[in-house]
């Protein structure tokens, strides 16, 4: 009886434990299951975090290296409310895109927006930074020929709200009875053929023949050639000389004053400053009268010598023009891509073709005899983008050249007929080579343009003439009402040491960087 009841026992004892494993078994597997979900969120929120913070790697890179191309000129910044469109990159230049960026600029900032999409997760940035404008003060219109050169009633030079430069860096002499709203710089002799109106300073090599009384010089006059110089027109500041002087009969007043090596000869003109020369030197009076002063040293100072831009050569290389696509035309044919396909009518080169294009590009018309818009079109170009022309010689009769409406900013244009001699520092005209004839050529002010020949800048006869831009060429000829509005541009390689104005846009400190909310760039207003 008793064994049997401690059997009984024992099966009990075993059952208890039974249960109890099964407790244990339970909750260890509960415990596994919160683990794998805790294992597997984990991985999850690992994962997201990841592709969060390569997002915002990404976006920063692509910010600095946006910003970087930018400040080295190798993006172009519109201006506001234009905006660049969305430019996707990808890591090493390959593979699927990181980041998207767009740039837009007013006249203070530049602003650049940028994208990034990683696996899902999305930054967007925006960095403002300084913007503004460095200028260059060269020559807006340069001309290297030797022999005189005019400026006459029919060359307009519109005011652009700064002195305008007129550069003759080689010339004998130069005449005017044009009104030049800005400074004249000339190597040799100056002659006003009445209503000369120059409104900064001129400076000579030579002498000045200045005929008349309606002849106004506003600024000061510098003359470094030894011989006589006539004055009879008004100079509203100083005058510096290395020769003799004559004031005429005119009742003209010399607003500065008056320093000289040579002799003096006044008529009835008023020197409201005073009038220095040496004592060695003749001096007549007249009826002249000097408000400062006279003041007779043993000797006075010679003007220093006259310093003069030098001729830039430019010989034509692709590599010049980073980002340009080149389009090179064949002398035979009449389809696209030849000389007649611009050069006869009905000119679809001019017409149709130079207005669609959509990347900047280089025209090589070298293979030509002529680039011409004579053709009977009279085209009118509208360009979207920069624009090179590269011919022996032109003919622009007639053609309007303006920027197409969906143009993201002022289209540069640039009129080459290359210097095939870059080692003589002197404009060379070479075999097969000629003018940049401008005949009812329009270069509206919403294009900025140059024309570089080393040949000569001939106007033509139609009168109706008008240039943005610069010019810098070998010589000029002026023909019928031409109208110029100085706006920098320069080739590649060239500065105000060869005589050009060029504007650079500077892009400054950063003035703020902030997330954004994530929008399509196709769709961000600056």
């Amino acid at each position: 009886m008793l064994a049997l009841n401690r059997t009984r026992h024992t099966r009990n004892d075993e059952g208890s434990s039974l249960v109890a494993v099964l407790i244990v078994m339970l909750v260890l597997t509960i415990a596994a299951l919160a683990l794998s979900t805790v294992v597997v969120n984990t991985a999850g929120i690992t994962t997201d975090t990841r592709a969060r913070s390569e997002s915002r790697a990404t976006a920063d890179a692509g910010m600095v290296t946006t910003v970087a191309a930018l400040k080295r000129g190798e993006i172009s910044c519109p201006t506001a409310p234009a905006k660049t469109a969305p430019v996707e990159v990808a890591v090493d230049g390959v593979g699927t895109p990181t980041y998207t960026y767009s740039v837009s600029c007013t006249d203070t900032l530049a602003m650049v927006r940028v994208n990034a999409d990683v696996r899902g997760e999305k930054t967007a940035l925006q960095a403002e930074y300084g913007f503004g404008t460095s200028f260059s003060q060269g020559g807006d219109m340069v001309f290297f020929g030797t022999n005189a050169i005019t400026f006459n009633s029919n060359v307009v030079v519109t005011d652009p709200g700064r002195k305008v430069n007129i550069v003759i860096p080689q010339a004998t002499k130069f005449s005017c009875n044009a009104a030049i709203p800005g400074n004249l710089t000339v190597k040799g002799d100056v002659a006003t053929q009445s209503g000369c109106n120059v409104s900064g300073n001129v400076a000579a090599g030579g002498t000045l023949d200045m005929c008349c009384g309606s002849d106004t010089f506003q600024g000061d006059l510098t003359l470094r050639g030894t011989g006589r110089s006539t004055i009879r027109g008004t100079i509203n500041g100083n005058i510096n000389a290395n020769g003799a002087l004559e004031f005429g009969w005119e009742s003209k007043t010399i607003g500065g004053s008056v320093t000289t090596t040579g002799d003096v000869k006044l008529g009835n003109v008023r020197i409201q400053g005073a009038l220095t020369f040496p004592s060695t030197r003749t001096y007549t009076p007249n009826s002249g009268v000097v408000v400062g002063g006279v003041v007779r040293p043993a000797t006075v100072a010679a003007v220093p010598a006259l310093t003069l831009p030098t001729w830039f050569e430019y010989k034509f290389q692709a590599s010049d023009w980073p980002g340009y696509n080149v389009v090179t035309l064949v002398n035979s044919g009449s389809g696209p891509g030849t000389c007649k396909y611009f050069n006869a009518s009905p000119g679809t080169g001019w017409t149709t073709w130079l207005g669609s294009l959509s990347t900047d590009t280089v025209l090589d018309a070298r293979a030509c005899t002529i680039l011409s818009s004579n053709n009977g079109s009279s085209p009118v170009v509208q360009l979207k983008t920069n624009l090179v022309l590269l011919a022996n010689k032109f003919d622009l009769t007639p053609v309007r050249i303006k920027a197409s409406p969906s143009a993201a900013s002022k289209p540069s244009l640039y009129i080459v007929t290359e210097d095939r001699t870059p080692s003589d520092t002197n404009p060379t005209c070479g075999t097969g080579q000629g003018s940049l004839y401008i005949n009812g050529t329009v270069i509206e002010e919403s294009v900025r343009a140059i024309g570089y020949t080393p040949c000569v800048v001939d106007i033509g006869s139609m009168g109706i003439d008008q240039w943005s831009g610069t010019l810098y060429g070998g010589s000029w000829t002026p023909g019928g009402k031409f109208t110029f509005t100085a706006d920098p541009i320069g080739l590649p390689g060239m500065g105000a040491e060869h005589g050009i104005s060029v504007e650079t846009k500077t892009v400054g400190a950063l003035q703020r960087q902030r997330d954004v909310p994530y929008a399509d760039l196709s769709a961000w207003t600056p």
